[in-house]
């Protein structure tokens, strides 16, 4: 598929997901203190929806407490989206504000 549709697939799966988290996820919510969505990666062949997130507490059981709600997202994005294979959803804890915080504490401390 190509980079401009895989961008777009992108974008509206990034706003379902968001959405389903506000809707369905306020327990959980509650636990990790605040959820954040940094970036939703479609693989080129549509096999993989790799969902990057990151949480101010209990950032080591986050992916896997997320990945529980994966088949409903799944049956979600479908209902949405009409494409003929539908990808696996993958969590994978974003790191990138963690090694941000680490640069700024280290500018700070010069």
């Amino acid at each position: 598929m190509n980079q401009e549709k895989i961008k777009k697939l992108e974008s509206i799966s990034r706003w379902i997901i968001a959405e389903f988290f506000m809707e369905e996820l306020r327990e959980v919510e509650a636990e990790f203190s605040l959820i954040n969505i940094a970036k939703i990666e479609i693989s080129s062949d549509l096999s993989y929806l790799d969902i990057f997130v990151s949480s101010f507490k209990n950032q080591e059981l986050l992916t896997k407490t997320l990945a529980k709600y994966a088949p409903e997202m799944n049956r979600k994005l479908h209902k949405k989206l009409s494409l003929r294979k539908m990808p696996k959803i993958r969590f994978k804890y974003d790191e990138s504000w963690e090694i941000s915080s680490e640069i700024l504490w280290t500018i700070n401390n010069l």
